[in-house]
């Protein structure tokens, strides 16, 4: 019987609550040293990024990270059996020993900022003389533009995006930094979004955290909106890939695709 693998924990966490899991198996613990990992009993070889399984991932996920230190593994992590499962945490002991404490007591929060306006290249013209100028230029003219002379506005307009997402975000973080461990600028996902973060905080410091980025957000301009997640476990501060060939071999497995946990 396969194992589908949520997270790799320490072995001197206490008991785990009880938790159903993908398929509707009961999770359990897996010793193996000074780790563990939290799986449940899995029959098939894959698991497919279904709704369902989805869920059931996530909320085993959020059941465990309200009390737990752990390094969930990504969506759909089938073992061929607790073998193989003792014989990878073994041999990979030490990076995730490593991992384990540095999101030791910590949980993973986002924080996104958005432009709340109609249009963020309009916005940021009125505010920019030198891109004032450049569309004067551009179009004084009444004959259209050149293909070319619209490639540089546009590139200009680009620049002057990045460097005032960049001046915003290095604001924010400087900000919020002292009440996280660490912060994460991740790619922003539309025109709008200025900043992407992923923040790792302490349990017990959740409430400085969000009261850092309240004291941010009125401290920037007013058109930008701050929006809070999680807490959720430290996805995106563990970096070492349990399906690297080199570290695992092919006794791990799990449908490719990728699955946003927020």
């Amino acid at each position: 019987m396969g194992l589908y693998v949520y997270a790799v924990g320490s072995s001197s966490a206490g008991e785990l609550p009880p938790l159903q899991g993908v398929l509707d198996r009961p999770t359990y613990r897996l010793d193996a040293g000074a780790l563990c990992a939290v799986v449940s009993e899995c029959p098939i070889d894959t698991v497919r990024a279904e709704r369902r399984h989805i869920a059931a991932t996530q909320r085993v996920l959020a059941g465990l990270n309200a009390q737990f230190d752990l390094l969930p593994m990504a969506f759909g992590t089938v073992t061929k059996s607790e073998a193989d499962l003792r014989h990878f945490l073994a041999e990979n002991r030490d990076v995730l020993t490593a991992q384990l404490k540095r999101v030791s007591g910590a949980v993973e929060m986002s924080l996104r900022l958005s432009l709340e306006v109609p249009d963020p290249i309009a916005y940021l013209v009125e505010r920019t003389p030198a891109l004032q100028a450049a569309r004067e230029r551009t179009f004084r003219r009444r004959k259209q533009p050149s293909y070319d002379d619209r490639i540089r506005l546009g590139q200009m307009f680009d620049d002057a995006l990045r460097r005032y997402r960049d001046a915003r975000t290095e604001q924010v973080v400087a900000a919020v930094g002292a009440s996280c461990a660490e912060v994460i600028a991740l790619p922003v996902r539309e025109e709008k979004e200025i900043a992407n973060l992923a923040v790792l905080v302490s349990r017990s410091g959740l409430d400085q955290f969000e009261a850092a980025v309240h004291a941010s957000a009125a401290q920037i301009d007013e058109d930008i909106a701050f929006s809070i997640g999680g807490p959720w476990p430290p996805h995106n501060f563990v970096q070492f890939d349990p399906h690297d060939q080199s570290s695992t071999g092919p006794s791990i497995r799990r449908e490719r695709g990728h699955v946003h946990h927020r």
